[in-house]
């Protein structure tokens, strides 16, 4: 087992908060979020970041305070049921279904070697039988850190609000932001003291001149997806509850995502700006100032007047064609293109070849959350998942409280659209930190406000 120095330094921070404030520890973990290639030690060959250490702590003091009887009796929400089946499943599939299927057809592994079948003469990637390997068992642990971390959220989040675990994506947006800000000025050498996963890296790509930015991430369509979901979650928020901070963050975040030039990240944005359209209805509840119309009319007319002159005095619009050529109409014959086709059909042959049933979590590399899901844990663990986003983002009437509908609506806003990331361009079936923290805080915010009003309900037949 190797322990990476720095990695101390983060641990002493949780140590100094948690003993305050337990609860507070969540926050500190998610604030480590955007440390995606920061690895707080590695065990057999395998790195665990530091996010997903500090979860297992927050879950280690969870469990002694609740065996303790120190925070009452453990609460599953509906959507929590769904999770733990998913989870289940998945390790199901990663101890048992792997074995059961082992040989009878060809995967691109997660572990990539060039050892195996070469498919292509486009990319590097190569096929092996199916077979148990360290990524079954990472993979199934992955999986269920996150639903662990989802039930101490949802326990946290009903017992103190959902300030708390907002200040944590609030500490995450901004170190994001400053990560992607750090990387941006070409300061590799500051950020590979928390670059320390058995990742590769790819800090050295351009499109067309353009510096792909990544900040605390292995590549830029992971720095994307998370500064576009954090650009939903902040902007919903900010028109929600006009909290200037939060339009700040909104501001800085949808910067970073644009900075990546990633097709994922540029995908996630599309569909961020989908969806704040779709609720647009929630935020002209409370109407809108004459200062925010005002800024808003004078931010749009100085776009204009920017964006102008660039067309007038530069080659700014054959250079932002070429990029969306690049990025968009020519990505699926690009290298990275065929590459991440063929994952896609792998994971859809996969989910045909094991019966309907997936080869395991952890068994194979696929492409876009579907074909993962079909690919790695078959129809009953997709319909788990899918029953399980149903259930904590699913339609749902106007909330009456402001405050409610803030954490709600912001919850559901970046969650589908870091989803859509997913969709594009996801490898694992592992629901992630992020997503499971979101999802946390709408699903409590949706059970509390039905609780309500069902007491309101009984009180007025009472009457």
């Amino acid at each position: 087992m190797t322990l990476y120095p720095v990695s101390l330094l983060f641990i002493l921070i949780w140590l100094r908060v948690s003993l305050k404030d337990p609860d507070r520890g969540v926050s500190v973990a998610l604030a480590a979020l955007p440390f995606g290639m920061f690895a707080a030690l590695a065990v057999g060959g395998l790195s665990v970041l530091m996010a997903h250490f500090l979860v297992l702590l927050c879950c280690g003091v969870f469990a002694i305070r609740w065996a303790s009887g120190a925070i009452g009796r453990l609460h599953v929400p509906r959507a929590g049921i769904l999770l733990l089946l998913f989870g289940l499943y998945s390790l199901f599939s990663a101890i048992i279904l792997v074995r059961l299927f082992a040989g009878t057809f060809l995967v691109f592994p997660l572990s990539f070697d060039l050892k195996g079948t070469a498919v292509s003469i486009y990319f590097f990637s190569t096929m092996k039988p199916l077979a148990p390997s360290n990524s079954n068992i990472a993979q199934a642990g992955y999986i269920l850190i996150s639903i662990a971390f989802f039930l101490v959220m949802v326990n946290s989040l009903r017992r103190r609000g959902a300030e708390i675990i907002e200040s944590g994506l609030v500490w995450a947006a901004g170190v994001n932001i400053a990560l992607g800000a750090v990387d941006l000025v070409g300061l590799d050498n500051a950020l590979s003291i928390i670059r320390t996963a058995d990742y590769a890296l790819n800090n050295e790509h351009a499109l067309l001149g353009f510096a792909r930015v990544i900040g605390g991430f292995p590549e830029a369509s992971e720095f994307g997806a998370f500064s576009a979901a954090m650009f939903a979650y902040f902007a919903t928020s900010f028109l929600i509850s006009r909290r200037r901070g939060h339009g700040a963050l909104a501001l800085g975040s949808f910067t970073c995502a644009l900075l990546s030039f990633s097709s994922t990240g540029y995908a996630a944005l599309f569909a961020a700006a989908i969806m704040l359209a779709l609720h647009a209805r929630h935020f002209a509840v409370r109407g809108i100032s004459w200062n925010i119309a005002h800024g808003m009319a004078v931010l749009l007319a100085l776009a204009l007047v920017g964006l102008s002159a660039a067309l007038i005095a530069t080659p700014f619009l054959e250079t932002f064609m070429g990029l969306i050529d690049r990025l968009f109409f020519d990505k699926a014959n690009s290298t990275s293109g065929l590459e991440r086709a063929a994952w896609a059909r792998s994971g859809l042959n996969a989910f045909v070849q094991s019966w309907g049933l997936g080869a395991g979590a952890g068994s194979l590399r696929a492409n876009g959350l579907v074909a993962v899901l079909l690919g790695s844990v078959g129809l009953p663990g997709t319909l788990a998942f899918v029953a399980y986003l149903w259930s904590a983002l699913g339609p749902f009437r106007a909330f009456g409280n402001v405050r409610a509908a803030c954490f709600f609506y912001s919850a559901r806003v970046a969650a589908i659209t870091y989803l859509a990331a997913k969709l594009v361009s996801g490898t694992t079936p592992d629901p992630t930190l992020f997503l499971v923290a979101v999802t946390a805080i709408a699903a409590v915010a949706r059970e509390v406000h039905l609780k309500r009003a069902a007491r309101a309900r009984h009180g007025t037949v009472l009457a």
